[in-house]
């Protein structure tokens, strides 16, 4: 009998066509084993994402479509362990759907509008090639997935009495994009995707934690109208397009470099909004009704491409949190009890400026001699205070 040593069967396996992942061999990836031949090198070998090993006496079925309206549209696909096609499942009639063996879909997998659903079983199921879309389950309360480790799109809609869930979040790779509403779940925890095209979860109104190790959304960051006291952590997001988060207690995006869009917080329940690393703001940047808001902090902001608004964030009377801030390109909107406003590095605003301070100390005449005032370019400047006070330019204090 041959012995080999363990790193001479490791590089066995990856000449092989295999690659190590977590300790075991799986296939790797076609344009990885091409490098490797053209250039016989190991040095070049292509990083990829961790395929799923599929044993070779799979009892495979194909169709383009499988449609299931009932229980016994099930024998279509019973003791099929890999489906190559689409599953839609829609007006199905009975209160459980059991798929134990099926293991991999080559294609969608959709459950829809079918309300005498109440369990939904695929203890077996690991991967989804496509789109995983439950919609307008107005009964189901339960759904098992525990083995999923791959799938493209998670869209889960109108489930309002969904509370459990066995789903390993964190074990799922190649995740681009999940939205999650009218549910009855309590927690999203480690969502498990370096880069992500959207993160949707709203309408969930039990809804208390979500976490994601994501680094970059490419096009929508949207958490809103959740449960009343929900934490959101997104401690490793490094940049994002549009983002808006709404009604939360607390908030982790101290990693969070650059906002590709717009950038909305708006009627939180946060003590604090800490952003040490932010730079950059590509639209405009809204707090506003964020009654609890006490501490602010975007140490590094510079530019804010569209306008900034600060409205109703009664516990807010200094606006000092923009050491850095040079340019806004749009308009400045301040409103609420504001005592002070000070941005020693402001040299423009491209639009107008519009301040109405309930604080009866604010002085709209200071405010009109202030270096914010003398870098408005783009139309008028308006200061309103409680003394009924009023200031716009070219017209004077009244």
């Amino acid at each position: 009998m041959l012995f080999f040593p363990p790193l001479t069967i490791s590089l066995l396996a990856v000449a092989s066509g295999f690659r190590l992942f977590d300790g075991q061999v799986i296939n790797q990836p076609a344009r990885a084993r091409r490098d490797l031949d053209e250039n016989n090198s190991l040095a070049v070998l292509q990083p990829g994402p961790p395929t799923l090993m599929r044993p070779q006496n799979l009892r495979k079925c194909a169709l383009e479509q499988y449609t299931i309206l009932s229980l016994g549209d099930l024998n279509q696909i019973l003791g099929c362990d890999e489906i190559q096609g689409d599953i839609v499942v829609t007006n199905f009639d009975d209160a459980m759907l059991k798929l134990e063996e099926l293991r991999f879909v080559d294609g969608l997998l959709e459950v829809k509008n079918s309300p005498a659903l109440v369990r939904l079983e695929m203890p077996m199921l690991q991967l989804i090639s496509g789109e995983f879309k439950l919609q307008e389950l107005t009964s189901l309360g339960f759904l098992q997935v525990p083995s999923l480790t791959a799938v493209r799109e998670i869209q889960w809609n109108v489930l309002p009495i969904l509370s459990a869930a066995d789903i390993n979040w964190e074990r799922i790779h190649n995740l681009s994009s999940v939205l999650i509403s009218d549910t009855s779940l309590s927690y999203i925890i480690g969502i498990n995707s370096e880069k992500m095209e959207q993160l949707n979860i709203n309408n969930n109104r039990f809804l208390e934690s979500v976490s994601s190790d994501v680094e970059s959304v490419t096009d929508m960051l949207h958490i809103a109208a959740n449960g009343d006291h929900i934490n959101v952590d997104l401690p490793h997001l490094h940049s994002t397009k549009n983002l808006s988060i709404h009604n939360v207690d607390q908030l982790d995006l101290g990693e969070l470099h650059e906002c590709k869009g717009l950038m909305s917080l708006n009627k939180n329940h946060l003590h604090s909004a800490k952003f040490p690393k932010l730079s950059r703001v590509a639209g405009t940047l809204s707090l506003v009704d964020n009654k609890e808001l006490s501490e602010v902090l975007f140490d590094k902001l510079k530019e804010i491409d569209g306008g900034l608004v600060l409205a109703n964030n009664t516990q807010l009377t200094k606006i000092d949190f923009f050491p850095e801030l040079t340019t806004i390109s749009g308009a400045l909107e301040l409103v609420g009890p504001i005592k002070e406003v000070e941005a020693p590095n402001l040299k423009l605003i491209r639009g107008s400026a519009k301040i109405k301070s309930t604080d009866e100390s604010f002085d709209c005449l200071a405010w009109s001699k202030s270096g914010i005032s003398s870098v408005i370019r783009g139309g008028k400047n308006e200061c309103t205070n409680s003394q009924n006070q009023n200031y716009s330019a070219g017209h004077g204090c009244e």
